[in-house]
């Protein structure tokens, strides 16, 4: 999924100097993408009153870490072996849950 392509089509204006396809290209790591995403996150809370977390899970000297996404308080999306894929995912459940809401008006 495209998720800066399917945010213009919910809507988003994105802010970047970027296209919205290069956003799209950029790793998860680029302090560009990490910058609209927050905004993009933003724009879900005050546009949606949709609210995410995502917890990093406690596990024992010397394993990874890995990070679990809630939702509005319901666990979703699995666990994630890093926050950039977290966010990803939790990007990715927001525009599904917006664009399930439309359906249904």
């Amino acid at each position: 999924m495209k998720i800066f392509k399917e945010l213009k089509k919910l809507g988003y204006i994105h802010y970047s100097a970027t296209t919205i396809e290069e956003l799209d290209d950029l790793p998860l790591n680029s302090a560009e993408r990490i910058s609209e995403q927050a905004l993009v996150l933003r724009w879900f809370r005050e546009k949606y009153c949709l609210y995410f977390n995502i917890h990093r899970l406690p596990h024992k000297i010397g394993t990874k870490e890995e990070f679990m996404l809630t939702i509005d308080s319901s666990s979703v999306g699995g666990y994630h072996k890093t926050y950039e894929q977290a966010e990803l995912e939790c990007l990715k459940k927001l525009i599904r849950i917006v664009k399930e809401k439309q359906h249904e008006k």
